[in-house]
This record gives C-alpha cells, sequence and structure tokens, in this order.
C-alpha cells in the first residue's frame, strides 16, 4: 500500500512538471454549418504541443463561431475549422444582393427565401409567381453581415450564397425591382 501512494506521489510531481496548455474540444459532434455555443465545447489541459498551435483555447473564442466542416466529438477545435463566415455550399457562388427589405435580424448562415416585385415577367415560367411577386431564390445562405443601409435608399447589401444561375439572374435584374428576404427556420 505505501509502494502505491510513493509512486503515485512520484507521478503527481512528474505530472506537475510536464508543461500543458490549454485546448479546446468538441463536447459533442459539430455539424458543418452549425453555430458553435457554449456547451458544444469543452476546455481541457493537454501537454504542450506545436500541433495545437492553432487550437482555440478559451470558451469564448469558439461561442458563435460557424463550423466549416464536419467536427467530431473529441476533436480539438481549430481556427481553420471554424469561422465567422459560414462555408459556401458546393454549387454555390457569393454575390451582394440589394435587399429592400428583411435583413433585420439576418445572421451568417441563415437560409432565406427571396422574393422579388416588380421583375416577375423577367422569370421562367417554373418560378413561382401571383404576377405580383415571385420566388427568386428558395434557398440562399446569409455569407456574412447586412452592410449599412445607403443613406435614404431604403435598401442594404447583403452577401448571399446562391446557385449560378439564381446568382446570375438576380445580378441581372435585381437593380429593377425590389428583392425581400424570407427567413425560414434553417441555419447553415
Amino acid at each position: 500500500m505505501l509502494a502505491g501512494l510513493a509512486v503515485l506521489a512520484i507521478l503527481q510531481c512528474l505530472e506537475s512538471t510536464v508543461a500543458t496548455q490549454t485546448v479546446l474540444l468538441a463536447a459533442a459532434d459539430i455539424d458543418r454549418g452549425q453555430t458553435i455555443h457554449a456547451g458544444d465545447v469543452e476546455a481541457v489541459s493537454v501537454p504542450a504541443s506545436d500541433a495545437f498551435a492553432g487550437a482555440l483555447r478559451h470558451v469564448a473564442d469558439a461561442e458563435g463561431l460557424i463550423a466549416r466542416v464536419d467536427i467530431a466529438e473529441g476533436m480539438p477545435i481549430l481556427g481553420t475549422l471554424a469561422d465567422e463566415r459560414p462555408a459556401t455550399p458546393p454549387g454555390h457562388t457569393v454575390i451582394d444582393v440589394r435587399l429592400s427589405g428583411g435583413w433585420e435580424g439576418l445572421l451568417p448562415g441563415d437560409a432565406v427565401g427571396l422574393t422579388a416585385s416588380g421583375i416577375c415577367s423577367a422569370y421562367p415560367a417554373d418560378v413561382p409567381n401571383t404576377g405580383e411577386t415571385c420566388a427568386i431564390a428558395a434557398r440562399a445562405v446569409t455569407m456574412g453581415m447586412p452592410a449599412e443601409p445607403e443613406a435614404g435608399s431604403g435598401t442594404a447589401l447583403v452577401p448571399f450564397a446562391l446557385p449560378s444561375d439564381e446568382a446570375l439572374r438576380i445580378l441581372t435584374l435585381q437593380d429593377q425591382g425590389m428583392i425581400v428576404a424570407v427567413t425560414t427556420e434553417e441555419r447553415y
């Protein structure tokens, strides 16, 4: 029994001489596009290593970031794995869309529909169209915060990720009518 206690005491002494650092680990699986919250990560002490040079160290550093890739439970949260801006979905491009409304409260990662007025006749027959308004994008991913509204214009530029065909149509027609964002429950 005394020998066991002596070994334990020696190991504790050795452990205290090893340099350590704090690293954030995923407390559960974090999906690509998911916003990271305090409960999704845990701070642990690990032996100091250059392998963890890019790891986030404090819960506050990760909170609110968006996972750019799937992060498995127990994996270190490296700065390259999460960002303030979501990853552009495959097959999409990012453009600034001039919104006439609906930008209040938008956050990076929010999925929205884009609806237009005054330009619907320029859209193909397969686009839902009431004659007055039409859906011009079913799912646009908000890629950044809206720019300050232009003085007196009532509009703001917001970066969205869209499939290329929708992006090209919007770029061609956005100055000819009004476009608003309609929020959905999705986040990316």
